[in-house]
């Protein structure tokens, strides 16, 4: 591939990864079996992934 053409493979492996993080997120601070600390720490997965989904839908549609 040459030029822009792998862009949108970059922008769709962004956003699967924000999706699983997002998922995973949400798994771990479901979870009561985990302390409230651990659980907690979940968030910060949650979060990047709503961002790192933001930023490859942003980025999709600005290179478009």
């Amino acid at each position: 591939m040459s030029g822009h053409q792998w862009w949108p493979y970059l922008w769709g492996a962004l956003g699967g990864l924000g999706v699983l993080m997002v998922f995973y997120g949400l798994r771990r601070v479901a979870d009561k079996k985990l302390p409230e600390s651990h659980r907690k720490a979940g968030l910060w997965l949650v979060n990047g992934g709503v961002v790192a989904v933001a930023v490859s839908m942003a980025l999709a549609i600005w290179v478009k």
